[in-house]
Protein backbone atom coordinates (compact mmCIF):
# COMPACT_ATOMS: atom_id res chain seq x y z
CA UNK A 1 0.00 0.00 0.00
CA UNK A 2 1.45 3.20 -0.75
CA UNK A 3 1.01 6.32 1.25
CA UNK A 4 -1.43 7.97 -0.67
CA UNK A 5 -3.37 4.69 -0.90
CA UNK A 6 -3.62 4.87 2.97
CA UNK A 7 -4.23 8.74 3.35
CA UNK A 8 -7.53 7.93 0.86
CA UNK A 9 -8.43 4.60 2.73
CA UNK A 10 -8.42 6.54 6.23
CA UNK A 11 -10.34 9.59 4.72
CA UNK A 12 -12.39 7.01 2.82
CA UNK A 13 -13.26 5.52 6.33
CA UNK A 14 -13.77 8.80 8.15
CA UNK A 15 -16.14 10.11 6.15
CA UNK A 16 -18.17 6.86 5.75
CA UNK A 17 -18.35 7.14 10.34
CA UNK A 18 -18.82 10.83 10.16
CA UNK A 19 -21.79 10.58 7.30
CA UNK A 20 -23.45 7.67 9.42
CA UNK A 21 -22.99 9.50 12.58
CA UNK A 22 -24.85 12.63 11.33
CA UNK A 23 -27.61 10.73 9.47
CA UNK A 24 -28.45 8.53 12.81
CA UNK A 25 -31.21 9.33 14.76
CA UNK A 26 -30.46 11.14 18.29
CA UNK A 27 -28.23 8.53 19.97
CA UNK A 28 -27.49 6.05 17.27
CA UNK A 29 -29.85 4.11 15.54
CA UNK A 30 -29.46 0.46 13.74
CA UNK A 31 -27.39 1.47 10.80
CA UNK A 32 -24.62 3.46 13.49
CA UNK A 33 -25.00 -0.08 15.68
CA UNK A 34 -24.01 -2.22 12.77
CA UNK A 35 -20.97 0.14 11.83
CA UNK A 36 -19.88 -0.04 15.50
CA UNK A 37 -19.90 -3.78 15.13
CA UNK A 38 -18.25 -3.90 12.16
CA UNK A 39 -15.02 -1.74 13.85
CA UNK A 40 -15.62 -3.92 17.14
CA UNK A 41 -16.56 -1.23 19.28
CA UNK A 42 -18.74 -1.48 22.01
CA UNK A 43 -22.10 0.33 22.20
CA UNK A 44 -22.89 2.57 24.99
CA UNK A 45 -25.89 1.07 27.06
CA UNK A 46 -29.30 2.43 26.34
CA UNK A 47 -29.30 4.78 29.71
CA UNK A 48 -26.07 6.50 28.67
CA UNK A 49 -27.39 7.09 25.48
CA UNK A 50 -30.20 8.77 26.54
CA UNK A 51 -28.25 10.76 29.38
CA UNK A 52 -25.45 12.47 26.15
CA UNK A 53 -28.64 12.81 24.15
CA UNK A 54 -30.40 15.06 27.11
CA UNK A 55 -27.58 16.41 28.31
CA UNK A 56 -26.30 17.52 24.76
CA UNK A 57 -29.69 18.48 23.45
CA UNK A 58 -28.96 15.92 20.48
CA UNK A 59 -31.70 16.64 18.08
CA UNK A 60 -29.86 13.81 15.48
CA UNK A 61 -26.51 12.14 15.71
CA UNK A 62 -24.77 9.61 17.14
CA UNK A 63 -23.05 9.92 20.98
CA UNK A 64 -19.40 11.89 20.11
CA UNK A 65 -18.39 9.25 22.62
CA UNK A 66 -19.07 6.82 19.89
CA UNK A 67 -17.70 8.50 17.35
CA UNK A 68 -14.53 9.36 19.41
CA UNK A 69 -14.23 5.58 19.96
CA UNK A 70 -14.63 4.42 16.34
CA UNK A 71 -12.07 7.11 14.98
CA UNK A 72 -9.45 6.34 18.04
CA UNK A 73 -9.74 2.68 16.78
CA UNK A 74 -9.06 4.01 12.71
CA UNK A 75 -5.83 6.57 14.50
CA UNK A 76 -4.91 3.05 15.88
CA UNK A 77 -5.37 1.33 12.56
CA UNK A 78 -3.23 4.30 10.91
CA UNK A 79 -0.50 4.35 12.86
CA UNK A 80 0.01 0.44 12.57
CA UNK A 81 -0.29 0.97 8.89
CA UNK A 82 2.47 3.90 9.05
CA UNK A 83 4.90 1.69 11.02
CA UNK A 84 4.43 -1.10 8.61
CA UNK A 85 5.14 1.39 5.53
CA UNK A 86 8.79 3.12 7.55
CA UNK A 87 9.56 -0.69 7.70
CA UNK A 88 9.63 -0.38 3.91
CA UNK A 89 12.66 0.71 2.35
CA UNK A 90 11.05 2.16 -0.85
CA UNK A 91 9.07 4.56 1.70
CA UNK A 92 11.31 4.56 5.10
CA UNK A 93 10.59 8.06 6.55
CA UNK A 94 9.16 10.22 3.66
CA UNK A 95 8.04 13.61 4.68
CA UNK A 96 4.63 12.67 2.90
CA UNK A 97 4.51 9.86 4.80
CA UNK A 98 5.26 12.27 8.49
CA UNK A 99 2.66 14.71 6.93
CA UNK A 100 0.29 11.23 7.29
CA UNK A 101 1.44 10.94 10.90
CA UNK A 102 1.12 14.51 11.95
CA UNK A 103 -2.74 14.18 9.88
CA UNK A 104 -3.19 10.47 12.10
CA UNK A 105 -1.84 12.04 15.63
CA UNK A 106 -4.98 14.54 15.22
CA UNK A 107 -7.45 13.08 13.71
CA UNK A 108 -9.52 12.32 17.03
CA UNK A 109 -10.16 15.55 18.52
CA UNK A 110 -10.20 17.74 14.85
CA UNK A 111 -12.87 14.75 13.39
CA UNK A 112 -14.97 14.89 16.81
CA UNK A 113 -15.25 18.46 16.77
CA UNK A 114 -16.01 18.55 13.43
CA UNK A 115 -18.88 16.10 14.07
CA UNK A 116 -19.74 18.03 17.26
CA UNK A 117 -20.05 21.64 14.86
CA UNK A 118 -22.14 18.93 11.84
CA UNK A 119 -24.76 18.51 14.26
CA UNK A 120 -25.18 21.30 16.17
CA UNK A 121 -23.45 20.64 19.36
CA UNK A 122 -21.83 24.04 21.23
CA UNK A 123 -18.25 23.92 22.03
CA UNK A 124 -17.59 22.25 25.23
CA UNK A 125 -17.34 25.52 27.84
CA UNK A 126 -14.56 26.78 28.48
CA UNK A 127 -13.49 27.79 32.47
CA UNK A 128 -12.48 31.42 32.31
CA UNK A 129 -9.17 32.61 33.00
CA UNK A 130 -7.84 33.57 36.27
CA UNK A 131 -7.33 37.22 36.99
CA UNK A 132 -3.68 38.24 36.43
CA UNK A 133 -1.79 38.61 39.28
CA UNK A 134 -0.20 42.12 40.37
CA UNK A 135 3.35 42.59 39.44
CA UNK A 136 5.87 41.58 42.33
CA UNK A 137 6.57 43.84 45.50
CA UNK A 138 9.46 45.51 45.38
CA UNK A 139 12.55 44.92 47.89
CA UNK A 140 11.29 47.75 49.90
CA UNK A 141 7.75 47.19 50.15
CA UNK A 142 8.70 43.43 51.46
CA UNK A 143 10.86 45.00 54.54
CA UNK A 144 8.03 47.47 55.39
CA UNK A 145 5.35 44.72 55.08
CA UNK A 146 7.23 42.32 57.37
CA UNK A 147 8.39 44.66 60.10
CA UNK A 148 4.45 45.43 60.46
CA UNK A 149 2.90 42.67 60.28
CA UNK A 150 6.08 40.41 62.25
CA UNK A 151 3.90 40.98 65.22
CA UNK A 152 0.86 39.44 64.02
CA UNK A 153 -0.24 35.81 63.77
CA UNK A 154 0.21 35.50 60.23
CA UNK A 155 -3.00 32.61 59.96
CA UNK A 156 -5.20 33.55 62.74
CA UNK A 157 -7.76 35.33 59.64
CA UNK A 158 -7.11 33.08 56.65
CA UNK A 159 -10.32 31.34 55.13
CA UNK A 160 -9.88 27.65 53.45
CA UNK A 161 -11.96 26.85 50.88
CA UNK A 162 -13.10 23.20 50.53
CA UNK A 163 -12.08 22.13 46.89
CA UNK A 164 -12.77 19.62 45.08
CA UNK A 165 -12.02 18.06 41.97
CA UNK A 166 -14.58 15.81 39.65
CA UNK A 167 -12.56 14.16 37.42
CA UNK A 168 -14.09 11.06 34.67
CA UNK A 169 -14.18 7.65 35.55
CA UNK A 170 -14.00 7.08 31.76
CA UNK A 171 -10.29 8.86 30.90
CA UNK A 172 -9.53 11.09 34.19
CA UNK A 173 -9.84 13.94 32.73
CA UNK A 174 -10.66 16.69 35.36
CA UNK A 175 -14.29 18.54 35.33
CA UNK A 176 -13.35 22.01 34.04
CA UNK A 177 -16.88 23.92 34.47
CA UNK A 178 -18.67 23.71 37.71
CA UNK A 179 -21.93 21.82 36.83
CA UNK A 180 -20.72 20.77 33.37
CA UNK A 181 -21.21 16.79 34.09
CA UNK A 182 -19.97 15.69 30.81
CA UNK A 183 -16.33 14.74 30.31
CA UNK A 184 -14.92 17.79 27.76
CA UNK A 185 -11.99 14.95 26.66
CA UNK A 186 -13.96 11.56 25.87
CA UNK A 187 -17.61 13.18 25.91
CA UNK A 188 -19.13 10.54 28.42
CA UNK A 189 -20.33 11.14 31.73
CA UNK A 190 -17.81 11.89 34.21
CA UNK A 191 -20.16 9.88 37.03
CA UNK A 192 -20.95 6.51 37.09
CA UNK A 193 -19.60 2.92 36.57
CA UNK A 194 -16.40 2.13 33.80
CA UNK A 195 -17.63 0.18 30.95
CA UNK A 196 -15.22 -0.37 28.22
CA UNK A 197 -15.58 0.94 24.44
CA UNK A 198 -13.86 -1.80 22.78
Amino acid sequence: MSVDALSAALRQHVDHVLNTAASSPPGGGPAWDELLRFYRITAHDGQERAMIVQYMRLQRGATPAEVRAVLEGLRTWAFGEIDRMRLDPSIGDSPALGQLHGAAQTLVDRETANYERSIGIQPAPVAPAPPKKPAGPSVGSIFANAQQTSKEVPWANMEYKQVATLTCVHCGGPQETPLDFMCKFCRRPIAGTVKPTR
